[in-house]
């Protein structure tokens, strides 16, 4: 930042609190728009007709990119199931294979920092996280897996030893941080947390924060997460094949499905999680200028030290948004991200308690984690205050200094070039994700209540009503407006269906159908020639054979009977499929359940930003594994008389980067072969 050349002007409009001026902003309007919703049609017809027709405009627009973000990401996820992306790198790069030193960073040097934060998670579902992430194929040559511990959890570095003691032979490296209770200006949660493991995993590799960490992606997943093989090989590919200036600004936006416990979830808390799995999609297509990450994503490790890693504070509370946000400010807005249609396989949240009571826990703990996802609301605020402080005053804002990050040589990147479409087109992304529903929720359900329009059922109780507000009749701009904008809710039912329909496809082939065709492709060929060398033509045959036997059995659908997916690795054991026509049900409560989980915590948390930003952070059930084990545990308790040196266990292969890329030698890793073998047995793995 150059202070030296900032305008006097500039520098009073960086003292203006912004921050708290945009924190309490949505909380205001929203003031605002309950008496407006009652007495805008009687003295401001004009604009009450105007915003109305604005709001369902922009509802149409939502839906529709929703059916072509769906169209796309089932598309494409199928794409990315077959495709070898070794193979993809190796011909766009012209290398034989993953080592070779003639492109400047080769595909097997890369290394990913993969942070698992945690707080209280059950043993059982820690393990199978870090089972799924050990079956892949590079997880022993690429993986550098931190644990990132909260002190503030008891014995919490008794229990990462276990896990590092545990799967100490199945990743590259495993390691644990331990974020400090009690930070200034930090606030207990997932960012802070974050924040701190990935500023450690940084000094422990490459020479420290300012060494060399080209070769490094941060991905940040939570602890039920669950990741296929191919989505680190895409992000692989796409990191490698980018040029270095690119390589600084990148991220990594996977989709997402809720495949797991949803049969056990009341059927609002299901359907709410569906199309926050869909919102994600609406935004990930090729030509979309912005692309927001959710949940579990990738960063570059020279990205996330130039923007000084996650913010901690209570802003940062949805931490995915907030760092895209960080990334795109301190870029011009040219962040690059890329979209990786292989899932973030997540869990829904889940209460206690069986029968009736189960039922209510449940609903109270989804509208608990909706009210924190819609606290993200102060990222609205947060995106305006850094794009007045972007144009006004940019030299007192943080910016990384950028080169050429195109592939257009004869296009340079001007340093005070500015993506203003970006820009425009994330603010009202951001609108539409914390204004839209509440504002539109607001307006129709009062209008259809006081406004007295003959085409409307409840038109006897809506001129009684109007009675006590005005006695002349509805404003004809007010009628217009709620004519046409009936006529949009209407045409809304055509993107409507087409996103269903997609959706549907998506969940069944990407929780389901794909690990059928790896199971068919591989498991079944072994059980058809149990200890014999397979030859091609009767492998190719074993591998029909085992796939029209699974599209019989209704596993995989005919038409996809030909693909033939890489390597997934792991399937966790929960699953939830969606059998016709039960799913249809569900589609049928969006009205109740879009009330109960964005309408209602929209209200809650908005107007409570008028008085704090402080939330108090829960962290959301997930179900509790209990896998029959062949081989006990470690015992805490044992694991304290024995008195470890935990320091002598931060980093249980000790292989660090030093001499890294020496360790990559064709003899020393057969990166066909599977390691799981070669780890202790947990929990009766297949």
């Amino acid at each position: 930042m150059n202070t030296q050349s900032t305008s006097p002007l500039a520098k009073v409009i960086a003292q203006i609190p912004w921050k708290a001026i945009f924190q309490r902003v949505p909380g205001i309007w929203l003031l605002f728009l309950f008496p407006f919703a009652f007495v805008g049609p009687v003295y401001a017809p004009a604009l009450f007709g105007l915003y109305y027709t604005i709001l369902h405009v922009m509802f149409l627009f939502n839906n529709l990119r929703s059916a072509y973000g769906m169209y796309i990401s089932y598309n494409s996820a199928k794409l990315y199931s077959v495709t070898n992306w070794l193979k993809k790198y190796c011909d766009e790069t012209g290398t034989v294979d993953g080592l070779d030193n003639r492109h400047d960073l080769p595909y097997d040097h890369v290394v990913h920092v993969i942070l698992l934060p945690n707080y209280k998670e059950n043993m059982d579902t820690l393990c199978e996280t870090l089972d799924v992430l050990a079956s892949h194929t590079r997880a022993v040559t690429q993986y550098k897996v931190c644990l990132a511990m909260e002190e503030t959890e008891k014995d919490c570095e008794l229990k990462a030893h276990e896990l590092m003691k545990l799967y100490a032979d199945s990743f590259f490296d495993i390691t644990y941080t331990v974020h400090p209770a009690g930070r200034a200006n930090e606030i207990r949660g997932k960012s802070s947390n974050v924040a701190w493991a990935a500023s450690e995993m940084a000094r422990r590799s490459g020479g420290g924060i300012h060494g060399r960490h080209e070769h490094e992606i941060v991905t940040v997943m939570d602890a039920d997460t669950a990741f296929a093989e191919d989505y680190f090989a895409a992000v692989t590919y796409h990191y490698c094949v980018a040029s270095p200036e690119q390589r600084r600004i990148m991220m990594f936006a996977p989709c997402t499905v809720f495949d797991r416990n949803a049969k056990d979830v009341p059927v609002f808390v299901r359907v709410t999680d569906i199309f926050w799995s869909i919102g994600v999609m609406s935004n990930l297509y090729a030509s979309s200028p912005v692309k927001i990450p959710c949940s579990a994503y990738s960063v570059s490790m020279e990205l996330a030290i130039s923007v000084n890693f996650w913010d901690a504070g209570p802003e940062a509370i949805g931490e995915d948004l907030h760092m895209y946000l960080k990334c795109f400010f301190a870029t011009n807005g040219k962040v690059i991200v890329k979209p990786i249609f292989s899932p973030a396989s997540c869990a829904n949240v889940e209460g206690s308690g069986e029968g009736i009571s189960g039922w209510i826990s449940g609903l109270r703990a989804r509208y608990t984690q909706a009210k924190r996802h819609l606290w993200g609301s102060l990222d609205t605020g947060y995106a305006m205050r850094r794009a007045i402080l972007s144009f006004a005053a940019p030299d007192l804002e943080p910016r990384i200094q950028l080169r050429n990050t195109t592939n257009d040589k004869d296009k340079s990147e001007k340093k005070s070039t500015y993506g203003y479409y970006a820009l425009i087109i994330l603010l009202y992304r951001l609108l539409e994700t914390h204004i839209l529903m509440g504002h539109l929720f607001l307006l129709i359900s009062t209008s259809a209540i006081i406004l007295p329009v003959r085409s409307a059922v409840s038109y006897k109780l809506s001129a009684y009503l109007w009675s006590f507000i005005s006695s002349d009749p509805v404003h004809p701009y007010v009628e217009l407006a709620l004519n046409v904008s009936f006529w949009v809710r209407f045409t809304v039912i055509v993107p409507n269906i087409i996103m269903i329909w997609y959706y549907e496809k998506y969940h069944r082939y990407v929780g389901f159908e794909r690990w059928a065709l790896q199971d068919a492709q591989r498991k079944e060929q072994q059980s058809i020639y149990p200890g014999k060398r397979v030859d091609a033509k009767d492998a190719g045959d074993s591998q029909e054979l085992a796939i029209a036997r699974a599209v019989v059995q209704g596993h995989i659908a005919p038409s996809h009977a030909h693909l033939r997916v890489q390597h997934l690795g792991k399937r966790c054991s929960l699953e939830s499929a969606r059998e016709y026509p039960r799913n249809l049900f569900d589609w049928l409560t969006i009205p109740v359940a879009g009330f109960l989980f964005y309408v209602a915590p929209q209200f809650h948390a908005q107007l409570a930003h008028i008085f704090t930003n402080s939330l108090e952070y829960k962290v959301a059930a997930k179900p509790m594994l209990h896998r029959p084990q062949t081989e006990p545990l470690i015992n805490i308790t044992t694991v304290k008389d024995e008195k470890v040196d935990l320091e002598d266990t931060k980093s249980v292969s000790s292989k660090g980067d030093e001499g890294f890329f020496e360790e990559f030698e064709e003899d020393k890793f057969p990166f066909t072969e599977s390691r799981s073998a070669s780890r202790v047995n947990l929990a009766g793995i297949a």
